[in-house]
């Protein structure tokens, strides 16, 4: 015959108050579960990712709608971490709850493979793929090889920590000393030419070129070896 004792009492009433601690999420019926899922997976931004939802506040009770949920979610490019979340309920019932959820997205990124020290050029052998929840990285993180071979980093990032685009700065496509295409643009008219760099950049930057005249002109570095110059 089973023996059952206050001290085997006790400790099934602890192990059911650790479950529920364990378990401590918003409680949320299964068809509305289903439903944000689903809408999440769909998103434009998580289309290429495997994502999960995590119901994160306890002391959320989110009733039945006989009439079916109306979820929004919201508007933003990257649908991923502390998300607010409002569902209504306007047949059959009618009310409102922001419900607060936590986002994973788990995809791949780069991350060093070993010391990269400030104002070198990062290589393949720099880097290798990792996979992971993106929701945990900072803003930036760089998906792809390409994004990555031949830039210049700022600052030393050490070995498994992930690329970062603002740490990131591309090499100068323009030395001084190169013949340059120039691009002169002005006011209903555009001209083609060449010149002399004076100064040496990146796409984006700022450089002086000698033309043929002997004018030293400032312009925009456009791409390799090419300089937009505008006259006003």
């Amino acid at each position: 015959m089973l023996k059952i004792t206050h001290s085997s009492i006790l400790r099934l009433i602890l192990l059911g108050a650790s479950f529920f601690v364990g378990q401590a999420f918003a409680q949320v019926p299964p068809a509305l579960d289903k439903e944000i899922k689903a809408l999440v997976a769909k998103h434009p931004a998580m289309l290429s990712y495997k994502t999960s939802v995590e119901y994160v506040d306890p002391r959320i009770r989110v009733p039945d709608c006989p009439g079916g949920y109306e979820i929004e979610l919201p508007a933003r490019t990257r649908l991923w971490g502390r998300v607010n979340i409002p569902v209504r309920c306007n047949k059959g019932a009618k009310w409102f709850v922001s419900l607060p959820v936590k986002i994973q997205v788990f995809g791949q990124y780069l991350v060093t493979s070993h010391q990269i020290q400030g104002n070198s050029r990062l290589s393949q052998g720099d880097f290798v793929l990792s996979e992971g929840d993106l929701s945990d990285l900072p803003d930036g993180f760089v998906q792809k090889a390409e994004d990555a071979v031949g830039r210049q980093v700022i600052r030393p990032i050490a070995p498994g920590n992930p690329i970062l685009l603002n740490n990131l700065r591309e090499s100068s496509v323009i030395r001084v000393g190169d013949q340059v295409k120039v691009k002169i643009i002005g006011s209903g008219f555009e001209a083609a030419g060449s010149g002399v760099a004076q100064s040496g950049g990146s796409s984006g930057d700022s450089v002086k070129v000698k033309m043929p005249d002997g004018q030293a002109l400032q312009g925009k570095v456009i791409g390799p070896a090419t300089v937009e110059i505008k006259i006003d």
